[in-house]
This record gives structure tokens, sequence and C-alpha cells, in this order.
């Protein structure tokens, strides 16, 4: 990567961090439980094991943490990593006030790990992998500090034609030096079907590879409520506006 290259994902970075730092007070806390559901699920799918080693990248407020630590019991180890100060701050708490001795949170960057090698048995990645600059460096960092047939599992959002007015909404509106600070040459990845999952993992090296699709109804009390619960979380992304 170029040192322009560079220095641009640096400044994507801080920009995440920065949104996801502000939302952490209310980061799952607003609305329907989503990412709770979908943290217990993919911990569930992942057949995370009592004893186990485990790292939950991306953690926000626990969604997959605190599910998996349940899992893995006393006897294992589970670390949560987030690149936003603001979202480990408010998840340390959390973890001494459940009494979780196995469990430690931290700030650190999915493209930079600092474990070594074949550390974890599992990596959890929940609804993260679309915020990476480098995909394919995090991806090469969860390999490398999976232990032999260890085993990853990532969520992400499919794709909702139903949704697509919001996604005109957010264009219409968005600062256009904002829009163009996240433009790249490159195709982007197909996070939103699972031919293109299939094959962003398998591009990484992994094996055995498995998708589920699944889809779920969640009910808002009023759009006051929606609004807000979109506030509190990534969508703050696509909303920032860069000094």
């Amino acid at each position: 990567m170029t040192d322009t290259g560079s220095s641009e994902a640096d400044k994507q970075k801080l920009r995440t961090a920065g949104v996801f730092s502000r939302a952490a007070p209310t980061y799952g806390e607003v609305g329907p439980r989503f990412f709770a559901q979908y943290g217990r699920r993919l911990v569930e799918l992942a057949q995370v094991s009592q004893g186990s080693a485990l790292l939950d990248i991306a953690s926000g407020r626990g969604a997959s943490l605190f599910p998996a630590a349940e899992r893995i019991g006393p006897s294992g180890r589970a670390v949560g990593i987030d690149l936003a100060e603001g979202m480990v701050q408010a998840l340390v708490p959390e973890i001494r006030l459940r009494g979780l001795g196995h469990v430690e949170a931290r700030v650190m960057d999915a493209e930079d790990l600092l474990f070594p090698d074949a550390t974890f048995d599992h990596v959890l990645c929940g609804f993260c992998l679309f915020f990476f600059p480098s995909l394919e460096r995090a991806l090469s960092e969860m390999v490398r500090v999976l232990k032999p047939n260890g085993r990853i599992a990532t969520s992400t959002w499919g794709k909702a034609d139903d949704w697509k007015w919001l996604d005109d909404l957010v264009e219409t509106y968005l600062p256009e030096p904002t829009r163009s600070s996240y433009e790249s040459k490159a195709p982007a990845p197909d996070f939103e079907t699972p031919d293109g999952m299939e094959a962003i993992m398998r591009g990484a090296g992994f094996a055995g590879i498995k998708i589920v699709s699944e889809s779920h109804d969640f009910t808002y009390a009023s759009e006051e409520e929606w609004w807000s619960t979109q506030w509190s979380h990534g969508m703050r992304v696509s909303t920032a506006v860069e000094n």
C-alpha cells in the first residue's frame, strides 16, 4: 500500500473509531436488541466449546462476547477487542459487574492483532468485516491467531431491497467530501450474498465454509425509536461528516 493509501486507511480507522466511541453509551441499548440476538446465534453456529480460547473482534458492548463467555466457562479464556476506545471503556465495567474473571477487553486494531500465532480456538467477528480498510490483512491476521483446525464465525447483513429507500436517503444528504473519502478503485467485496461471502472466506484461505442465511422480524415502538436506534449504531458511520 502506498503512503497515500496508508494515510487514508488510518484516517478511516480514526473516523470509524471516533463514531463508535460516541455511539458507545447507547450502542445496542436502544430499540429491539437485534445485536444481542444475532450475537447469541453467532456463538451457537461457531460451536464454541467449554474451556476453549476465544477472540471476539469488534466486540462493541459484548453481544457475542458475553454468550461466548458463558459457553466457554471459567476454565476458558475470552478476549474482546475493539478499535473504539469508548466501546472498551463501556465493556470493561460490565465484565467486572458480571464477575467474569476469564474475560478481558482491549483496544486493538483487527488488522494488527497483538497475539502470538495459533492462540485461539475460535474467532468471532460480528457485523464488522465491511469496516476494515484492508479486509485481506484483517482476515490474514484472523488466520494467523487461529489454532490448527480452529473455527471463525462471522456475520454480515444480507441484501434487502426493502431498505433501498434508506440508502437513497443517505446518498442524497451525505456531504460530498465524506462520500468521496470512502471511494476505492478496487471493486468492493460482496458481503451481501452467500456466494460473495463464500468467495471472501475462501480467498482468505478458510476451508469447510458453511453459509447460513437467516431473517428475523424486529418491531419498533415508534418512529422516534427507529431513528434513535439508527443513531445508536453503525449507521452513524454512513452519516459522519469529516472535518
